[in-house]
């Protein structure tokens, strides 16, 4: 009896025993299921899937449709997965998912494998995400290593494998996963790293790309080239091993060298970020970064490039000026430290067409990594002479003629408060009489601000305004100075209206915008309108071609330059500012070079010799063929005249130039008794 009831008891309680395992499996399998569905609820809706729209980058192309650059938060354009060259997607399945078209979502074989080796190196060697967990990942969730959310990416990818084709997940793939440098998707690192669209990728280039996605940053060829050859040969060495390509084409990759080319550089960096901010604007800046617009700009990149050069050029130049003036050898410039206590001198350029106001080129500084700050916009500086231009227009349309006669002689201005002003030409003499033509040309102080009393400051206060100077003008006898603050833009926009014959043009940069289903958000039209009779800016034209034929830019031509230009140069009195605004038939460009904090540049560097020849260098540059003359107007007529006295050319006059005249305002006194001994020279009582 007594080993009947010990066997008994032993049974009941191995009953009790695979009764409590029973019961505490039931409650795992629960607990465990409850998990699950408390997962699968966290899980983003298939809605959600559906209307997800990944960050685009916005591009902003040039007006022949070269990029220029892009403006994002992930650098991403799409493209469907048929424009994938097939070695790029078999290359990046060999090593990342071979197994891509025959599982479901997850790969279980892969995860006890990868486990098994993590393991053994005791560290992760392998990962075991098929691609479809990684676009889920890479989509709808973050990258902490956590048991939860892999848990959440195998129910999200047998998810999304459930609800898309294998082409359809491939492609969403393709174009999500991240590469490196700021490249979202194949074509996004295509350009970054080859410059050129994916498919046209070869197969050493496919199999970099594909190394890059494990690690980009690490296998990057821009940050290690020798890592990123290794990994793509090894890349490659897998292809051959799985027939995907040849031996003998896979070892032809192998031998061909890395060849980098990065496209997306910001080629006009002042130009990109005025169009961003006037983007921003309209559209804020989260379409911007990624709305995927294309934004089709005024800008030409190939005249943008000249422009460059030859700034360059100009402020090396201007610096090895003042290292002469301050006794410093050429080749001391970079590390002496008195020099750097003068630098950097800035500069900035605007090129605009005339007839539509279409913005080619921009520069806003000598180093947009150093500041941000655009000198051609935002800047406002005193113009100095380069404002004289708007008080000549303004008496040449009212009646006045280039062959007018005004005294270069001393004169005293008394304030209201009493002080007397004694203004001075820039030679610090007078010059006595002198005709309107020769005080633009050679850019007269003193015979400008008697015209300027002939005219009224509100008169050509207005006309500056009337032909595209927005800022404040003092309307005093300043004016004839330049002393009202003006930027770049402003007043290439006014000199605008000489070459294209009275019309004024509102300064535009952007064309076109394209949302990302390519319908045209915005467009842009040239915003025309007559300020000026083309009698008028005709006559303006000739005497400011005389600028550069003799007077303070005279320069231009001793490079060379022929073709018919104008332009006015501008120089202030502590020689802070210096300018240069010069145009042809179809390019006005201008250019000012000064310090920011309004330092004086030294009385080495003038307008004449530092922007006027970087303007010369630059239109070198732009013009194969000469562009054309400047169209005459019916009702200006030309007429031989005495260039000393303004008269109609007579028997014994030497001095005889070609001058237009609006009809009916020539001169009809011939002169007769013209002599040299006549014209005199004032000197000044300094």
């Amino acid at each position: 009896m007594c080993m009947f009831g010990k066997v008994a008891a032993l049974w009941a309680k191995k009953k009790n025993f695979r009764t409590g395992t029973y019961v505490l499996l039931c409650i795992l399998t629960g607990w465990l299921f409850g998990l699950l569905i408390a997962y699968y609820q966290e899980l983003p809706p298939l809605s959600e899937l559906e209307g997800y729209k990944p960050s685009l980058a916005s591009k902003l192309y040039d007006v022949n449709g070269e990029l220029i650059a892009q403006l994002f938060v992930e650098q991403r354009t799409l493209v469907p997965v048929d424009k994938v060259p097939l070695n790029l997607q078999r290359a990046l399945l060999a090593v990342e998912d071979e197994k891509f078209y025959s599982h479901w979502g997850i790969d279980p074989l892969g995860i006890i494998r990868a486990t098994a080796v993590n393991l053994a190196h005791a560290r992760v060697e392998q990962g075991a995400s098929t691609i479809t967990q990684q676009l889920a990942r890479n989509l709808f969730l973050t990258q902490e290593r956590t048991l939860s959310r892999k848990i959440k990416e195998a129910m999200l990818a047998l998810k999304i494998e459930y609800r898309y084709t294998k082409k359809e997940i491939l492609e969403m793939y393709l174009n999500q996963v991240y590469f490196g440098s700021g490249a979202y998707g194949v074509e996004a690192a295509s350009r970054t790293y080859f410059g050129k669209h994916v498919e046209e990728l070869t197969l050493p280039e496919c199999a970099l790309m594909a190394g890059l996605v494990r690690s980009p940053n690490k296998t990057s060829p821009f940050n290690n080239i020798e890592k990123a050859k290794t990994r793509r040969d090894m890349i490659l060495e897998r292809m051959i091993k799985r027939k995907i390509v040849t031996k003998e084409a896979g070892a032809l990759a192998k031998a061909s060298p890395i060849e980098l080319h990065t496209t997306e550089t910001r080629n006009a960096p002042y130009f990109v970020e005025h169009v961003r901010q006037l983007i921003e604007e309209t559209y804020g800046s989260n379409t911007i970064y990624k709305g995927g617009l294309s934004v089709y700009t005024t800008l030409d990149l190939r005249i943008q490039d000249k422009a460059q050069k030859a700034a360059a050029k100009g402020i090396e130049d201007a610096e090895t000026r003042i290292a002469r003036e301050m006794g410093i050898p050429a080749e001391n410039i970079s590390s002496d430290p008195n020099f750097k206590k003068n630098v950097p001198i800035q500069i900035a350029v605007i090129c605009m067409d005339p007839k539509t106001g279409y913005i080619k080129a921009m520069i806003g500084g000598r180093d947009f990594k150093e500041s941000e700050f655009n000198r051609a916009t935002q800047a406002f500086r005193q113009p100095g002479s380069a404002f004289k231009p708007f008080i000549y227009t303004a008496a040449i349309d009212n009646g006045f003629t280039p062959a007018d006669i005004i005294t270069d002689s001393p004169i005293v201005i008394t304030d209201r408060d009493g002080t007397e002003w004694k203004p001075e030409n820039y030679e610090k003499k007078f010059f006595g009489p002198t005709t309107l033509r020769k005080g633009l040309y050679t850019s007269r102080n003193v015979v400008t601000l008697k015209l300027l009393t002939k005219v009224g400051t509100s008169a050509a206060a207005s006309y500056a305004q009337k032909m595209g100077i927005k800022s404040k003008i003092r309307k005093n006898l300043s004016l004839a100075f330049g002393t009202s603050e003006v930027s770049l833009q402003e007043l290439v926009s006014a000199y605008c209206v000489f070459p294209n014959m009275g019309v004024r043009v509102e300064p535009v940069s952007i064309l076109y915008i394209k949302d990302n289903t390519g319908k045209i958000i915005e467009e842009n039209a040239p915003k025309l309108q007559e300020v000026l009779k083309p009698e008028t800016a005709y006559v303006m034209v000739s005497m400011m071609e005389d600028v550069i034929n003799k007077g303070t830019a005279r320069g231009i031509r001793d490079l060379g330059i022929t073709f018919p230009c104008a332009g006015k140069t501008g120089t202030t009195d502590n020689y802070s500012d210096v300018w240069f605004t010069g145009y042809t038939s179809d390019l006005v460009c201008g250019i000012w070079v000064g310090f920011d904090d309004h330092r004086s540049l030294g009385s080495v560097i003038s307008s004449g010799n530092t922007p006027a020849p970087i303007w010369g260098d630059f239109m070198q540059q732009v013009y194969v063929a000469p562009p054309e003359d400047f169209e005459k107007p019916a009702n200006v007529v030309t007429l031989k005249i005495d260039a000393d006295t303004g008269l109609l050319a007579g028997d014994k006059c030497k001095n005889i130039i070609d001058e237009n005249f609006v009809k009916g305002t020539e001169p009809t006194k011939i002169c007769r008794e013209h002599n040299k001994s006549d014209l005199f020279e004032y000197k000044s009582n300094k």
